[in-house]
């Protein structure tokens, strides 16, 4: 009857841990799904398709969550999407940078890609990136490597 005692406690004690290693998992995987908090700075992009990029989508540098889209609207005089989205404050964006959107999961989400460039001044926050570049569709990425000789 005692070792029974002993085994039950030991499962609960396996059990209690397994639960709190559980939920600590569960509690980072949602601090990475918020993207970056705190000081962060604004910037403009115009494309003229959102693509499936959506408000809240992430912002990535170099494969890194940098940011978040604030909000996507429609320019109804240039019939174009301007996309506002926000990036750390402690990265600085040359002058050069560039933007694209780009699906870099499975999953389909798509997210704005920074391409920086090479400047050595930078952009101010509140500033517009002038080098947006939409997101090629499948048809158009193969159209492009038979045509231009395997360069994409």
């Amino acid at each position: 009857m005692r070792s029974m005692i002993k085994g039950r406690g030991g499962a609960f004690l396996a059990s209690a841990a397994v639960l709190c290693l559980a939920g600590g998992f569960l509690l980072y995987g949602a601090r990475l799904s918020q993207g970056p908090v705190g000081d962060l700075a604004t910037y403009h992009a115009s494309f003229p398709s959102a693509n499936g990029l959506a408000k809240g989508a992430g912002v990535e540098l170099g494969g890194v969550s940098v940011g978040h889209v604030e909000a996507i609207t429609l320019n109804s005089e240039l019939a174009i999407a301007d996309v506002r989205f926000d990036v750390e404050k402690s990265i600085r964006l040359p002058s050069d940078t560039a933007v694209t959107i780009g699906a870099p999961t499975m999953s389909g989400d798509n997210v704005l890609k920074i391409l920086p460039g090479k400047s050595a001044s930078f952009l101010a926050e509140g500033s517009t990136i002038i080098d947006a570049r939409p997101l090629l569709s499948l048809e158009q990425q193969i159209s492009n490597y038979i045509f231009n000789a395997g360069k994409l």
